[in-house]
């Protein structure tokens, strides 16, 4: 019996699954149609700046800024918002939340210069990151900018640098905690370990550092609040200790960001939209500890927040048209979109949610949604349901404000235009890239040029 059992041939787990994915699906999942956003159509759109197109919405932008502002507001009056620009560095999104407020959060030399291009002082800049190098240090502390220590090497070359300063420069250190799986262990000092006493023992002992802040980022599209609680429990005890023992006063705590949106992670159950926490859940799980213990800290700190996409995801939308349809028999119909994981690459890892732009009523239908680029894993979902489809309709995907532009890339196609929608308003940010801005860079050793070669304007002789 058991050996009967096991010589059956096994059938493919795709053959047992396939009832349930060609099954036409419910008509309650038909999607609502996008026609416009904002008080664009997406045909006016698409006829004044092409397809594909990344959209921008101001107005919804500031507002998220001035909500999430509000709600820390109403439990911790001393607040502030660094805008993180890993997130998105287009200069019109930085400037326009550096209008309502709001500092800036870098992590490299390049983003430094974005914020000091529009005119941010160094002193409303925050650098963090796990590696700076000399140069980027000694602008950001001779502009006085808050500079966070990530860890012990960084900490032994400022304290060298440091001694060429002409006056002291207030500083923080990045710690990490243990608060969840896999830990983000890769930045700061160790919360519970000597290291992190030590070398805020060396700060204090610098003529010209002060240490006056703490830093803590505890991941990333994080929707556990206890886990923000937890870091700041965790932050406010070491601040306590190192006044107490130090003798220093801790201005700054700064939780980070890293709050989830309402894009769907792939492999989850449920939808973003019903897992995400509010704004005012984040701020009463933050402030919570603060209210609790601040008082006993030398003066009353100010929270720092560095969100990136709890602010910019939800303010952005793909417009993508179908160019080619394949309907296989044996396998899924898919829809190739002008829309490639080059410049969507949270694709990888949301389920983006996809609106039609029309619906003639027909049957629905299960879709995979490809992109344009040369390789089997340019998917932008593997399964949604549809309308029917057809080469020139348009689609609208929906949260892409957040790492998609800063993680784009020059892979097969180019970038296309951004453009930002401000009430009637739609002004163009970033220019699709033509072959000169993908290839200018480029140098041509001498024995690889040809007399046809010679005379194109990409040539270019190396410095």
């Amino acid at each position: 019996m058991t050996r009967a059992t096991n010589n059956r041939q096994r059938q493919p787990i795709e053959e047992l699954l396939k009832p349930l994915t060609v099954r036409a699906p419910h008509p309650a999942r038909r999607p609502p149609t996008v026609t416009h956003i904002g008080a664009h159509s997406v045909e006016d759109l698409v006829a004044r700046f092409g397809s594909p197109l990344c959209v921008f919405d101001e107005d919804r932008l500031r507002s998220s800024y001035r909500s999430l502002l509000s709600a820390f507001r109403e439990h911790w009056e001393k607040t502030r918002i660094a805008w993180s620009v890993k997130t998105n560095w287009l200069s019109a999104i930085a400037a326009t939340l550096r209008s309502e407020g709001a500092l800036g959060e870098v992590v490299s030399g390049f983003e430094y210069g974005i914020c000091r291009d529009l005119g941010i002082p160094g002193t409303d800049i925050i650098f963090n990151g796990p590696w700076k190098s000399d140069e980027e240090l000694l602008r950001a502390f001779s502009e006085s900018a808050w500079v966070n220590i990530d860890g012990g090497d960084e900490l032994e070359r400022i304290l060298e640098l440091a001694k060429g300063l002409k006056t002291p420069c207030k500083v923080g250190l990045r710690i990490n905690v243990k608060l969840n799986y896999p830990p983000w262990d890769k930045f700061g000092f160790r919360v519970d370990e000597q290291a992190t006493m030590d070398a805020a023992r060396a700060i204090s002992r610098h003529k010209k550092l002060i240490l006056a802040g703490l830093h803590l980022h505890v991941g990333t599209y994080v929707p556990d609040v206890n886990i923000y609680r937890q870091g700041m429990e965790s932050m406010l005890a070491l601040a306590l200790r190192l006044e107490a023992e130090l003798g220093c006063t801790i201005e700054s705590l700064d939780i980070g960001g890293g709050y989830a949106t309402r894009n769907t992670l792939r492999g989850v159950m449920l939808p973003g939209s019903a897992t995400a926490p509010s704004y005012a859940d984040y701020a009463v799980a933050v402030t919570a500890p603060l209210r609790t213990h601040a008082k006993r800290l030398r003066s009353k700190p100010t929270l720092t927040l560095e969100p990136g996409r709890g602010l910019v995801d939800e303010c952005a939308k793909f417009i993508g048209t179908v160019l080619a349809v394949k309907r296989p028999q044996d396998s899924q119909q898919t829809a190739i979109l002008d829309v490639g994981v080059h410049i969507l690459p949270t694709a990888y890892w949301y389920e983006h949610e996809v609106s039609p732009t029309r619906d003639d009523g027909k049957a629905l239908a299960h879709w995979r949604l490809a992109g344009n680029l040369c390789m089997q894993i340019d998917v932008i979902r593997e399964e949604v349901v549809l309308p029917e489809l057809n080469r020139g309709d348009r689609l609208v995907i929906h949260d892409v404000g957040a790492y998609n532009f800063s993680q784009s890339m020059q892979f097969i196609q180019l970038r296309p235009n951004y453009v930002m929608l401000r009430g009637k308003e739609a002004h163009l940010i970033r220019r699709a890239e033509t072959a000169m801005d993908a290839r200018g860079a480029e140098c041509l050793p001498k024995h690889l040029v040809t007399q046809e070669s010679q005379a194109s304007v990409l040539i270019r002789s190396p410095l």
